[in-house]
């Protein structure tokens, strides 16, 4: 009864915010009224906005549902309208719609993705939505407000985030006489386990190591060790490192000497492996969570294991932009529509629908979060999650064009040394843009 009174209360709240602030943001909102698809403000005050995402697929139902609530709960003041498109289409039409003040109202993309309207002013700095809204900062769990920021201002707000994680088939452990119910601690724990799980006259793999396809497992590895990619502060490559040196070597004798992974082997084909049970460990995201369901594989998650200098995850997502054009009277109702949003319901609903982990402190607490053991092991990621490459327009040029290559070379048996001065180089060349 408390909990339905206090939902209540919330509702009555957001809606009052919403009218409080487009009766003083529209007196200053230029309010768009183009038939291309972007947002418009009419003469009774409503507010249409258009929101660009690229949820294709079952979650973008969800989506839409979430969408038809709010404006059902906002009628005559809101109407949020979407235009869903793949990703890659998202990318290459949001450029030239804010050249050309055709641009929506407001977008979800893809962390990475945002760099670039982030850097040349596209997108705009969204740093009062806090003070606008009433939203408490503090919810956010570590990292959250991290992604799309820029001198430590926001220009994205999270709508899902997600971490990189160990998948392990509990089945494959037993077997091989470990505990199926704990993980490796560390890098060097991985590697043991790989080895012992490593079974040629089955073809069996130990661990999956693509070179291909795949989120940035390697930040993992990386980073763990000690060592780093970028400097953030001069813009150049720091590749080449004793750390770095050492983690490749290690990387190399387990593919090259021990073959705990199939040589030069994409994520697809290692996920294939891995429902099919002759993976035993692999990195991914969660939406490997499904593809093991489906396959009735039993097994664990938790997050990479510690290396010798630290632990570390890859946090990444998708958040809200809004696009340079936008009105202020458009960016009140986008602000309404992302607190909403960013609500315990809304983001409870969401993450327990999609297998995606909670980003507010108040739904990772919830009863419901966590006794489900997937969903909360994937949130509680403590200190150990941070951006990679963040911020930086050639990020996925140095991850597909440079790093995979590097441990595709790595993984044929190529000079390490050599192969890591060279990685480096190109990447102090894809920086120069950048300084």
């Amino acid at each position: 009864m408390l909990h339905h009174l206090r939902q209540q209360k919330v509702r009555i709240f957001l809606s009052m915010s919403l009218a409080i602030l487009l009766i003083v943001l529209s007196a200053c909102g230029n309010g768009k009224t183009d038939s291309s698809g972007n947002g418009s403000e009419s003469s009774s005050g409503k507010i249409t906005l258009s929101f660009w995402n690229g949820f294709t697929g079952p979650d973008g139902e969800l989506l839409q549902q979430i969408v038809n609530d709010y404006n059902e709960a906002n009628k005559g003041k809101v109407e949020i309208k979407m235009d869903v498109m793949p990703w890659a289409q998202l990318n290459q039409k949001l450029p030239v719609a804010i050249s050309t003040d055709t641009a929506p109202s407001f977008v979800a993309v893809i962390g990475g993705a945002a760099t670039p309207f982030i850097q040349n002013g596209s997108f705009q700095n969204i740093s009062d939505f806090f003070d606008t809204t009433g939203a408490n900062r503090d919810d956010y769990v570590n990292g959250a407000l991290e992604l799309g920021a820029k001198d430590g201002q926001p220009y994205l707000l999270p709508m899902q985030m997600n971490g990189l994680y160990l998948f392990w088939n509990k089945q494959m452990f037993k077997d091989a006489g470990l505990d199926p119910d704990k993980a490796p601690a560390t890098l060097q724990e991985l590697a043991d386990y790989a080895e012992k799980l490593t079974d040629p006259s089955k073809n069996q793999y130990g661990l999956g190591l693509p070179v291909s396809g795949v989120a940035p497992y390697y930040a993992s590895l990386i980073i763990g060790n000690g060592g780093s990619v970028v400097d953030d502060a001069t813009r150049t490559s720091t590749l080449y490192s004793p750390e770095n040196l050492e983690t490749f070597s290690w990387l190399q004798d387990l593919v090259v000497n021990k073959k705990v992974s199939p040589v030069g082997s994409s994520s697809a084909d290692l996920e294939k492996m891995m429902q099919s049970g002759q993976m035993a460990m692999y990195m991914n995201g969660p939406w490997m969570v499904p593809a093991l369901q489906s396959g009735s594989i039993d097994f664990g998650i938790a997050l990479p294991p510690a290396g010798s200098a630290t632990q570390f995850t890859q946090l990444d997502g998708i958040g809200f932009g809004v696009p340079k054009g936008t009105s202020e009277a458009e960016k009140a109702a986008v602000y309404d529509f992302i607190n909403y949003w960013n609500s315990p319901e809304i983001a409870k609903k969401w993450s327990i629908s999609n297998g995606f982990p909670p980003y507010l402190k108040s739904v990772v607490e919830d009863p419901e979060v966590k006794s489900n053991p997937i969903i909360s092991t994937m949130a509680d990621m403590g200190d150990a999650a941070g951006p990679f490459l963040q911020g930086l327009i050639s990020a996925d040029r140095i991850n597909n064009e440079v790093l995979l290559l590097l441990i595709e070379a790595v993984e044929n048996g190529a000079n390490v040394e050599e192969s890591l001065k060279k990685a480096s180089d190109t990447i102090d060349e894809l920086l120069k843009s950048e300084q």
